[in-house]
């Protein structure tokens, strides 16, 4: 656990927080956040809130009393009492990769197994620099989805001795992880007294929390679990793309998901969530290490010790194609804003297909959508991304080396079932995706990831 004593860095003055105020308040108060599950409604509906259909249009002053109910510092409880974490103040807690679908060894990409996920929680448990085990540290395909979750708590329960992220897919995998640490740490009145796992659910940006977050946030909220409440917002792409209109937004849906735990268990434990970035407006590919991101961390730990709450965010991001100084600048910059900005959870770092490894290193992987190639810019390096060539007759040709499609990023938690299905679908080995398989990005822009 690292105490960071490093001066705060308050990147707002007094009227930007002021206009940042009135900003979140009228959005919440005249567009109103969706709830896509009918017990939020009615909770709402009983605390005088307005409801239609399944918009809640809420009072601030109402949002501020509610978020006033959430401690401002919590513990969670390790298998290992010497592992235990404390959450909030000048603590802060790193924690595994989170979510990719792939696992690339040396040059090879490929799916995530059941053996990856096992070896990925041995060496979160050999690494002192880890405070958690993680939770879906990489996706194991190999497993069947009906009981993927209980292989994954599982390992991580009985692999590693510290804390580790409960499973949010569904309100039936959600209930299984309590189920599971109530086991684990001898009956569910333990580990509601002191929590035994944190869970990340996501907004499904912009101003929607959809109906599975919602079901797994029931679950841990009403078991004491904390749950970290996490805007995505890629501004460009689900946020205008103004860091002052993000900033909002993220306020609005962050505070809206802290009133609804509070209205489910007042005084349970949640977390301030954020991962805000932004998109290449030209390719619509997410980016990481810009500026606008390195502003948007520190704005958002402003924010969060404005309302009292502690804050997650994740670090160490790049979305380069290849090892090179462009991929060190970017961690750097996703990396530093979280000790300035005073990160209290954090991810200790996003591995893309395109992050520096060894040959010999076996690293978790997300997709990051490929630069697109012209006849006037640069082919992608990557090896998993074709360079796509325009003719002179308009028509896109791709490298004759078999090459995967390209499948949507697979950090986002809140993705159905279904769309796990499709991503598997679509995605392919190297060796097995004939080039007619690859999509022609040389002549449209690729689908903006979410």
């Amino acid at each position: 656990m690292f105490e960071n004593r490093m001066p705060r860095y308050d990147i707002l003055s007094e009227d930007a927080m002021a206009k940042l105020d009135a900003g979140w308040r009228r959005l919440i108060t005249e567009i109103g956040v969706e709830f896509m599950d009918q017990r939020a409604l009615d909770l709402f509906a009983k605390a005088g809130q307005k409801v239609e259909d399944n918009t809640v249009f809420l009072d601030p002053d109402f949002v501020l009393e509610q978020v006033a109910k959430a401690p401002a510092e919590f513990d969670i409880q390790a298998r290992n009492p010497a592992n235990n974490v404390h959450i909030g103040g000048n603590s802060m807690a790193f924690g595994a990769v989170y979510g990719p679908p792939f696992v690339r060894e040396g040059e090879v990409r490929r799916d995530g197994t059941f053996d990856d996920f096992k070896n990925f929680a041995r060496l979160a448990q050999s690494f002192a620099a880890l405070d958690s085990a993680g939770g879906v540290v990489c996706e194991p395909n190999d497993t069947p989805l009906d009981s993927r979750h209980l292989d994954m708590t599982y390992a991580l329960q009985t692999l590693t001795d510290k804390i580790y992220m409960g499973n949010v897919v569904s309100g039936v995998n959600a209930a299984d992880t309590i189920a599971m640490s109530s086991i684990l740490f001898g009956g569910r009145d333990n580990i509601e007294a002191t929590p035994a796992t944190i869970s990340l659910i996501n907004c499904n940006s912009p101003l929607r929390w959809d109906d599975r977050m919602l079901e797994a946030q029931f679950e841990y909220t009403s078991a004491a679990q904390p749950v970290v409440l996490t805007p995505f917002i890629l501004m460009g792409a689900m946020s205008p793309v103004t860091i002052p209109a993000a900033l909002v937004q993220q306020i609005t849906e962050a505070l809206s998901g802290i009133a609804l735990s509070q209205l489910i268990r007042p005084g349970a434990p949640v977390v301030f969530g954020s991962f805000l970035s932004n998109i290449d407006m030209q390719s619509g590919s997410p980016t990481f290490g810009t500026p606008e991101s390195g502003i948007g961390l520190l704005c958002t730990g402003q924010i969060a010790r404005h309302f009292g709450l502690p804050f997650r965010t994740g670090g160490g991001l790049t979305s380069s194609q290849v090892p090179d100084g462009q991929a060190g600048y970017e961690a750097l910059m996703t990396m530093m804003p979280t000790f300035l900005a005073g990160a209290n959870w954090r991810s200790m770092t996003l591995r893309s297909a395109s992050t520096p490894t060894r040959r010999s290193d076996m690293v978790a992987t997300s997709s990051v959508p490929c630069t697109p190639w012209s006849a006037s810019g640069p082919a992608s390096t990557d090896r998993c991304c074709p360079p796509v060539r325009t003719t002179s007759a308009g028509t896109a040709t791709a490298a004759s080396t078999p090459q995967p499609v390209r499948a949507r990023s697979g950090s986002r938690s809140s993705r159905t079932t279904s769309n796990r299905r499709s991503i598997r679908r679509s995605t392919r080995s190297c060796a097995s995706t004939s080039c007619a398989d690859v999509p022609s990005w040389g002549t449209e822009f690729p689908e903006p990831s979410n």
